[in-house]
């Protein structure tokens, strides 16, 4: 079976409180996955193993069918496109912050026009081109939530984290978003709480511990 992503036999701990003990999860290559449960149990904590933000205890996580432990985890960070809630980004000019990312050697964004976004993407996601001159932290939370959609997407790595990427989006947006990662190539893990994504019918719900 062609695994882009496993977990095996996952302990992970946030001081003497157990998260979650004996985690098993496998995803096909190209598999759309909800993870759902209730609020403060620590969901985000799986994402945040994959991106080496969290350590676990015990068990075993492999990416593409090899394990990342003792790995760099700049080498496996770049098989994912990441996007959280929040959006962090840098204060500053948008602008400034999107030739910054151009710069890294391990992105390979296509930009197009004068706004260094995909044009196609913006409209889609109903991203207006002049909020590229606004300083980041004068963006709402759905503006801030639309820009890392669309640079998660032109990064064109093969699995996409997806961390209540919906939260800050009006109901049309949120359709549009859940529609859009429902029906791509790419390996797809959300976490939410918004019943749309469950109720779009592409992904496989997956119960949290």
């Amino acid at each position: 079976m062609d695994y882009d992503i496993q977990f095996k036999d996952l302990m992970i701990k946030f001081g003497e409180k157990t998260i979650v003990e004996g985690y098993n999860l496998n995803i096909k290559k190209g598999e759309k996955v909800l993870i759902s449960g209730k609020s403060g149990t620590g969901k985000s904590s799986l994402i945040k193993a994959l991106l080496g933000f969290v350590e676990y205890e015990a068990g075993e996580i492999f990416v593409q069918g090899s394990a990342i432990e003792g790995k760099d985890f700049r080498e496996v960070r770049n098989q994912f496109a990441y996007v959280n809630q929040d959006v962090t980004i840098r204060k500053g000019n948008v602008k400034n912050y999107l030739l910054s990312i151009q710069s890294y050697k391990h992105n390979s964004l296509e930009f197009s026009g004068d706004y260094l976004l995909d044009d196609e993407l913006m409209n889609y996601f109903e991203f207006d081109p002049h909020y590229v001159l606004k300083n980041s932290e004068d963006l709402s939370g759905g503006e801030r939530q639309r820009l890392g959609i669309i640079l998660a997407i032109m990064l064109k790595r093969p699995i996409f984290l997806l961390d209540e990427i919906t939260s800050g989006l009006d109901k049309e947006l949120k359709k549009k978003t859940v529609d859009y990662f429902a029906q791509c190539e790419e390996t797809v893990i959300a976490i939410s709480h918004d019943q749309i994504w469950e109720d779009q019918g592409a992904f496989r719900k997956v119960r949290w511990a």
